[in-house]
């Protein structure tokens, strides 16, 4: 194999699989802490810890059943009628909708 073909594979590889990052997963907390940010809504806490980002929120009625935060990519979740907390340790598609459709939540009251 010459040189440019190593070169035109590795480039071919760099491009077919950047498309694995929309799947979320080996984000730093400092990554994670970011991408999260851009969704989340004022009444929304989010802070660092060990595992990832610990995210909660307290409102009454939360349309939430425990399957949401027992998913790939969050851990140690508690919920209750009026409060969620669960750190979030990957964000992907899930995670995104998780957060998405709280906000939905909070802007239609």
């Amino acid at each position: 194999m010459s040189g440019r073909g190593l070169d035109h594979l590795i480039e071919q590889n760099e491009t077919d699989l950047g498309f694995l990052s929309a799947y979320g997963g080996g984000e730093s907390p400092e990554e994670l802490l970011s991408l999260i940010r851009e969704v989340i809504c004022e009444e929304m806490k989010i802070e660092v810890v060990d595992e990832g980002i610990l995210f909660s929120l307290e409102k009454a009625s939360l349309p939430l059943v425990a399957s949401d935060i027992s998913r790939r990519g969050f851990l140690n979740g508690e919920l209750s009628d009026s409060k969620v907390e669960v750190t979030i340790t990957d964000f992907g598609p899930e995670q995104r909708r998780f957060i998405e459709r709280l906000v939905e939540f909070i802007q239609s009251e």
